[in-house]
């Protein structure tokens, strides 16, 4: 036989009234409270009639030995609590009436309240940092690559812990408020908290379990591969393409990635440099939805503009792109090209920067071609 069992809790702490009777009822079924929490764990007894009473003074040293002589025991914490038990029926109560308990849910209120502000403040700097994305300059690109998942999901667990937090300074205020009127803690249905308790559980956790499905998926549509794996068409934007000579000697650093997400389709990156030079990096995006491939050309478009403010700018109107536009930024010291391409057709949207000796506009065909392979 089990000596130890948990038990799902009620989860209003503010709501003691509710988890005494609980707690009665669980100690008339044999078990006696050991550790709080979610599943709180309970240690098995011989099954006793008893009165259970949550202390919001928390655990105080003359408090307890008082009590003790009054004939309760401690048990544990429960929050901003602590828990008595008495099995005595004849032993006094812990307060001799409403308006003495009032005295100390007043300082409970200024506590829950004090703890509010200061959690408030840190999941708004948490908040802030886990959507820094949002004013990053990169929110398109951060949107397609699954982002907003993890965005809403933030807002979410957030919301649902302030939310929390209210309910529970909102709960105690209620609470000492009934006290200094006079009126007894009201005891609630015990059952129907459990239940109440239940389906917030599940509705945290199926958040949760989605949340983790999709970051895994996202996980498993990321790969990096050497230069030379990379799939076709991408070998016709390559360096050995564009400046054959340039990319006669082997390269420092030569990676094919891609990556996939629900919004973005495909995502292809080829990187290729030498630290001597030359430097090329091509970006390929597949988007599901048109509207959206043509804010990310924007958006890489705005970035290349706020990189090289001063470049010069040649934009293309033919039928081989939607919109095309090439930045150049004048040759550097060792009389390499500094350009930056960003193309697009239908939703497909390409981006390159190079640094090489090589002009990027005599292989137009060549971008039309690659951006046409992925309709």
């Amino acid at each position: 036989m089990r000596d130890h069992k948990r038990f799902l809790a009620p989860g209003d702490l503010w709501d003691t009234g509710t988890i005494e009777a609980w707690l009665e009822e669980k100690a008339a079924q044999g078990w006696i409270l050991e550790k709080w929490g979610g599943f709180a764990r309970f240690e098995r007894m011989d099954p006793r009639t008893c009165r259970v009473r949550l202390d919001p003074q928390g655990q105080q040293e003359e408090a307890e030995a008082l009590y003790a002589e009054m004939g309760w025991r401690p048990a544990c914490p429960l929050g901003s609590y602590q828990v008595y038990y008495c099995f005595d029926p004849a032993a006094p109560d812990l307060y001799t009436d409403p308006a003495t308990q009032a005295w100390a849910w007043s300082k409970l209120l200024k506590r829950t309240a004090r703890r509010s502000a200061l959690a408030v403040a840190l999941w708004a700097v948490w908040t802030a940092l886990q959507l820094d994305d949002l004013w990053s300059g990169q929110l398109v690109e951060r949107l397609l690559m699954g982002m907003w998942a993890i965005w809403l999901f933030v807002l979410w667990f957030v919301g649902r812990e302030l939310w929390q937090l209210a309910r529970q300074l909102l709960g105690v205020r209620r609470q000492r408020n009934r006290l200094q009127a006079g009126v007894s803690l009201e005891r609630g249905d015990p059952a129907r908290a459990v239940r109440r308790q239940r389906r917030r559980e599940i509705v945290s956790w199926t958040f949760i379990g989605l949340m983790a499905v999709f970051v895994a998926s996202l996980a498993a549509g990321r790969q990096e591969l050497p230069l030379s794996d990379a799939p076709e068409p991408l070998s016709a934007v390559t360096l050995e393409a564009l400046a054959p000579g340039e990319a006669a000697r082997p390269m420092d650093w030569a990676q094919y990635e891609e990556f996939r997400s629900p919004l973005m389709m495909t995502r292809r990156q080829v990187t290729e440099w030498r630290w001597s030079g030359p430097h090329l990096e091509t970006a390929l995006a597949q988007i599901r939805f048109e509207p959206l491939a043509e804010l990310l050309y924007r958006e890489w478009l705005g970035e290349a503009r706020s990189q090289w403010p001063e470049a010069a700018a040649t934009e293309w109107r033919d039928d081989r792109f939607d919109q095309a536009i090439l930045l150049d930024n004048g040759p550097g010291s060792d009389g390499r090209a500094n350009q930056i391409l960003v193309a697009r057709r239908g939703g497909v949207v390409l981006r390159q920067i190079v640094q090489f000796r090589g002009d990027p506009t005599d292989h137009l065909d060549d971008y039309a071609a690659v951006l046409a392979a992925f309709q």
